[in-house]
């Protein structure tokens, strides 16, 4: 399916994964409806033509926020005859809690510490609930679009998953649990959409890559008092260690970047035998049980 003249809906489009896929979505001459809950980024830098752009404050975990998110991008479609082709849904947290809490000492089967359920229901929310939910909102609507091809093609869904749906390391039960489960999602809705509506349906799961979950901004904090005779060693994000550790990223030996996801998701949305598979795009990264 081509790009051009289309447009594309993408949760999580201003920043990280999804920020690189609007950008390539724009280079090429689609349309880009960004749900998120921040605008994208304003300066020169990211080349953003805002005439193709609508932007739509949208929390995905409300059903609600999708639907309003939904309604005005059809809006918009109408008024720029290019129909809503695609929904990619990057939109998602890294969360981090142990299922099994430090206990203090003197713990006692009365005054036990638990996970957090709060955490777990609030990943899942996101993570998952909003992709399902955005995908079953905007399906109808590709389904109602014109046949486009050989194939018949009228729209597709890209699916973010992780590596850690495979690996999961101690700490992500929820976020592995989310992930996991957006990537079974997959191959279901390639079953039922293809013969039936002329829909694809691919996920990507990728390693590490620079977000802002893995490389968060730096903040400006005092300098530790260092001991003496002690070497300075930043600890620094997970991301960032994991970059630098080729036991878990066999080549190349750093951390994936936004273009190189982008250009994945162009190279699903063009290639129509690209269904019902999730695509790891790692490095060949294979992570051990912490970091």
């Amino acid at each position: 399916m081509q790009l051009k003249d289309r447009t594309f809906i993408v949760s999580g489009g201003s920043s990280g994964l999804g920020l690189a896929t609007t950008l390539i979505f724009l280079q090429n001459g689609a349309n880009v409806s960004i749900l998120d809950l921040n605008p994208p980024p304003s300066d020169s830098s990211t080349s953003i033509d805002s005439g193709r752009i609508l932007f739509t404050k949208t929390n995905v975990s409300s059903t609600e926020s999708l639907q309003a998110a939904v309604k005005n991008t059809l809006k918009w479609t109408q008024e720029t005859n290019k129909p809503i082709s695609g929904a990619i849904c990057c939109a998602g947290i890294g969360t981090a809690a142990v299922s099994l809490p430090r206990q203090d000492p003197s713990a006692t089967h009365d005054n036990l510490k638990y996970m957090d359920m709060a955490l777990f229901d609030r990943t899942l929310a996101i993570n998952l609930r909003g992709t399902v939910d955005l995908i079953r909102l905007t399906i109808p609507h590709m389904a109602l679009n014109e046949p486009w091809g050989p194939d018949g093609e009228r729209g597709i869904v890209i699916v973010v998953s992780s590596v850690a749906a495979y690996e999961g390391q101690v700490g992500q039960l929820a976020y592995s649990a989310s992930k996991g489960a957006v990537r079974s999602i997959v191959l279901p809705l390639a079953r039922e959409l293809g013969q039936k509506a002329g829909i694809r349906a691919m996920g990507i799961a990728p390693g590490v890559f620079q977000t802002g979950m893995t490389v968060p901004p730096k903040k400006k904090t005092p300098a530790p008092a260092k001991k003496e005779g002690a070497e300075s060693k930043p600890k620094g994000s997970a991301g960032s260690r994991a970059s630098l550790n080729t036991e878990m990223i066999q080549y190349p030996t750093r951390m994936g970047r936004g273009e190189e996801f982008a250009r994945l998701v162009k190279a699903i949305i063009e290639n129509p035998m690209l269904n019902g598979g999730v695509i790891r795009l790692d490095g060949a990264v294979r992570m051990p049980s912490r970091l």
